[in-house]
C-alpha cells in the first residue's frame, strides 16, 4: 500500500477503520468491511451483536483525515472499548521492518507534559518503545501505549504521536482530541515477516474507567482522531496540523498583548495599592488588556466581587480606571471549581460531582456541568461582568476528576467525557452570547490544552512555568501543538518570585540585577514566538529597562499580524528543560518568504552559536531586537547563522527574508 496522498481514498484503499472489544474480550473484536460511502466506512462483527460506522472528514487542500466510530448496538453486550480510528500500513515496506525498528529510518515522536514542564519532545526508535520481533509465528504482536487519564488530558502526554520513516521521506501524524482520558497505541503483528505498523486511537477505553451496557438500537460515539501524512519530516508534519487547528477553530487567536497580574507578580493578593502602579505601566507600555487574576472574588466558585479589598474604588472602580486609561478588564474564573455550599445556595442538589456515591475532590469539589441550575449561575456572573465591563475572561482548570464521574449511573470514562462536552458547550453559548469577549484556556498551566479543548477557547496558556530559562524548551516544543497565535507565552521581567510573593516588590539587590537590561530582552524574546503575556513587577522598572520593554511591544504589535499566519520551524530540534546550552525557534510565514528567528544563549558565559538555515532558503538576515543594544555580533554566510554572545543567559530576535 503506497501512503495515501489523497486522503478521500483511505477507506477504498483499506488502511483505516476502527476497533472495538466487548464483554471479556481482551482482543480486538473481529469486524468485516460491509463498504463505503459518502465518507462513512461500515463494519459489522461476525456474530453480528454490532455495526461500528467510521466517519471520515476531509478538507480542502489538506492532506489529513477526521475521523469519529459510532457502534450501534445489535443484540446486548458491554462496550469496554472503541477506537476513533486504527490505521494500517503504517511505514509499509514489502521488503518488511523487522531491521528498520531499531536502525533509525523509522523514528517515532511522542511529547512528555507535566505542571511547569510541558511540551517536551522526546524521539525514538520502535524498539526502544518496545516494538521489536522475536518469533517467527505470524501472530505474534509487540508495542507501546501512550494515554493519560482524567480531565487534565496533557498531564502525562500530549495526545500525538508522529511517525517518522525516513526511508519514504514521509511522516505519519496521529492526534486525539478531547478533554478527558485517551490512548494512541503502536503496534506491529506478523513476527520477523513484519511489514508495516499500526495504530489504534481513541478514548473510550476500559484501562481509563470506560465500560458502557449496550442494548439494542444503543449508539455510542467517539471522540475525533486525526491523523494523516505529511511529506517530510516532524516540521511538515507540525505544519499540516496547525494548518488543520487554524481552518477548524471555533475561536480565532489574535494575538492580543495582554497584562496578567498573577505570575512572579501579584500571585493572587489583589489590592487598589498592588493594582494602580500595574495598570499605570501596562497603559504607558501600550498593553491591551490588563487581566486580574484569583482574588477579585469573594472566594473561589463564588464569583461575586470582593470590593472590601479595593477600598473606596471597589471592584468596579478598578474596572473603571483600567479602562481610562484605555485597555480593556480582564478577570480569571475557574468555572468548574465551585464551594462546598454551593448546593444550598442553589438549590442544586447535582451541582457536584460523584463517584460511586462519593463526592470527588470534597476539600475542593468540581462542578457537575450537567446541572442545568448550576450552569444557569455560572452564565449568570459571566454576564454580570460583562455588565461591568469585563470584556477578556481567563478561565482555570486547577483541580482534575481524576477517572471520572459516574452521577448518572454510567461508567467513569464516560462521565468523564459527558462532563468535558457539557462544559464546552458552555464555553461556546458565553461565546455566543457575547462575540467580542476573548476567553483564555489555562488548567494549570496546560494540562487540558487538547486541541479538542482549545478549538473553542481564543488562547492557550502554555505553561505556570516561573523560570524564563527554562520557558525556551517549554514553548518550543507547545508550538508543534497549538498555532502561535493562541500559544500564551509569559513575558515576565521584574519577577516577584513565588517564594517572595508576601512582599510588595522587589528589593533594590533584586532590581539591580536588572541593570544590563539582558533579562528584560530574553522575556521579550520569549514572548515573540506566541502569544505575548506580560507580567512582572513592571511599575519597578527603570528608564532602560522600560526603554527596552516598550520597544519590543511595539515591535510585538507590529509583527502579530504575521505570527498570526506562520508556522514554528525548529532548526536546533527539541532541547530538554534542564538544557542550559543554547536554542533557537523560528516562524515562517506560508510562502517561506520571511522568517522570524530568536536565539536564545542559555549558559551562564558567553556563547557562539551557529545555526544551519538552509532549508528555509532565506537570502538575508538582519537582527532586529533590540535594534541599538550592544553585546551581540552576528554574520550570515550560506544559508548559516552564526551568533556570538559576549554574556550569558542571553537572546536577541533575527529576521530573515528571501
Amino acid at each position: 500500500m503506497e501512503s495515501f496522498k489523497k486522503v478521500n481514498k483511505i477507506f477504498s484503499l483499506g488502511t483505516a477503520g476502527t476497533a472495538v472489544c466487548i464483554d471479556a474480550e481482551v482482543k480486538d473484536v473481529p469486524l468485516r468491511f460491509e463498504g463505503s460511502e459518502n465518507g462513512i466506512a461500515v463494519y459489522r462483527d461476525e456474530e453480528n451483536r454490532l455495526t461500528a460506522e467510521a466517519f471520515a472528514q476531509t478538507f480542502d487542500g489538506l492532506e489529513l483525515v477526521r475521523q469519529k466510530t459510532r457502534v450501534k448496538a445489535l443484540d446486548s453486550f458491554t462496550l469496554t472499548q472503541a477506537t476513533s480510528a486504527k490505521i494500517d500500513g503504517v511505514c509499509l515496506d514489502e521488503n518488511g521492518i523487522k531491521d528498520r525498528l531499531g536502525d533509525g529510518s523509522i523514528l517515532i515522536h511522542y511529547c512528555l507534559s507535566r505542571w511547569q514542564g510541558e511540551g517536551q519532545w522526546r524521539t525514538a526508535t520502535p524498539e526502544d518503545l518496545g516494538i521489536y520481533t522475536a518469533t517467527g509465528h505470524a501472530w505474534e504482536k509487540s508495542w507501546c501505549r501512550f494515554d493519560s487519564v482524567s480531565s487534565w488530558s496533557t498531564a502525562t502526554y500530549y495526545p500525538l504521536i508522529v511517525i517518522e520513516d525516513k526511508k519514504r521521506g514521509e511522516s505519519w501524524f496521529f492526534e486525539i482530541e478531547g478533554g478527558h482520558s485517551w490512548f494512541l497505541e503502536i503496534y506491529g503483528i506478523g513476527g520477523d515477516k513484519l511489514q508495516s505498523l499500526s495504530v489504534k486511537a481513541g478514548g473510550a477505553d476500559e484501562r481509563s474507567g470506560f465500560a458502557k451496557k449496550m442494548k439494542l438500537g444503543d449508539e455510542f460515539e467517539t471522540c475525533a482522531c486525526v491523523y494523516g501524512v505529511a511529506e517530510g519530516g516532524f516540521e511538515e508534519a507540525v505544519r499540516a496540523l496547525i494548518a488543520y487547528k487554524r481552518k477548524t477553530s471555533l475561536a480565532q487567536g489574535g494575538c492580543p498583548l495582554t497584562f496578567n497580574d498573577y505570575m512572579n507578580c501579584n500571585w493572587a493578593i489583589e489590592s487598589a495599592e498592588a493594582l494602580i502602579p500595574l495598570i499605570d505601566k501596562a497603559a504607558d507600555l501600550g498593553i491591551e488588556i490588563f487581566c486580574i487574576d484569583d482574588g477579585w472574588q469573594e472566594r473561589l466558585g463564588l464569583w461575586y466581587p470582593a470590593d472590601g479589598r479595593f477600598g473606596d474604588k471597589k471592584l468596579q472602580g478598578i474596572f473603571d480606571y483600567i479602562r481610562s486609561k484605555g485597555m480593556r478588564i480582564g478577570v480569571w474564573f475557574e468555572f468548574e471549581s465551585i464551594p462546598a455550599d454551593m448546593a444550598e445556595r442553589l438549590g442544586a442538589d447535582d451541582c457536584f460531582l460523584f463517584r460511586h456515591d462519593r463526592m470527588i475532590a470534597p476539600k475542593r469539589p468540581l462542578a457537575n456541568m450537567r446541572s442545568e441550575k448550576l450552569v444557569a449561575y455560572l452564565n449568570e456572573r459571566v454576564d454580570a461582568l460583562y455588565d461591568m465591563g469585563v470584556r477578556f475572561i481567563k478561565n482555570d482548570h486547577n483541580n482534575t476528576e481524576y477517572i471520572g464521574p459516574t452521577l448518572y449511573g454510567e461508567s467513569a470514562g464516560e462521565g468523564l467525557e459527558a462532563n468535558n462536552r457539557a462544559f464546552l458547550s458552555f464555553i461556546d453559548g458565553i461565546r455566543k452570547r457575547h462575540p467580542d469577549l476573548i476567553v483564555e484556556n489555562c488548567a494549570s498551566g496546560a494540562m487540558r490544552s487538547d486541541n479538542g479543548t482549545l478549538k473553542h477557547f481564543n488562547i492557550q496558556s502554555t505553561s505556570d512555568q516561573e523560570d524564563y530559562l527554562s520557558y525556551t524548551s517549554v514553548l518550543a516544543g507547545s508550538l508543534a501543538l497549538m498555532a502561535p497565535e493562541k500559544a500564551g507565552i509569559w513575558c515576565y521581567p521584574y519577577a516577584l518570585r513565588f517564594d517572595d510573593r508576601t512582599a510588595s516588590g522587589l528589593t533594590p539587590e533584586q532590581a539591580a540585577e536588572y541593570a544590563d537590561g539582558e533579562e528584560t530582552v530574553f522575556n521579550v524574546v520569549n514572548g515573540f514566538m506566541g502569544c505575548m503575556y506580560v507580567s512582572g513587577k513592571l511599575h519597578q522598572a527603570d528608564g532602560y529597562n522600560t526603554a527596552l520593554l516598550k520597544e519590543g511591544l511595539d515591535l510585538y504589535k507590529a509583527r502579530r499580524l504575521f505570527i498570526r499566519e506562520s508556522f514554528p520551524v525548529f532548526p536546533r530540534g527539541m532541547i530538554r528543560i534542564s538544557d542550559r546550552t543554547y536554542n533557537a525557534v523560528g516562524l515562517i510565514d506560508g510562502a517561506g518568504k520571511k522568517l522570524l528567528l530568536a536565539v536564545w544563549n542559555l549558559s551562564d558565559s558567553g556563547r557562539k552559536i551557529t545555526l544551519d538555515l538552509r532549508k528555509y532558503g532565506m537570502a538575508r538576515c538582519e537582527k532586529i531586537y533590540p535594534l541599538k543594544k550592544e553585546g551581540v555580533a552576528y554574520r550570515y554566510e550560506n544559508g548559516r547563522l552564526t551568533v556570538e554572545f559576549e554574556t550569558g543567559k542571553t537572546a536577541r530576535l533575527f529576521e530573515l527574508n528571501i
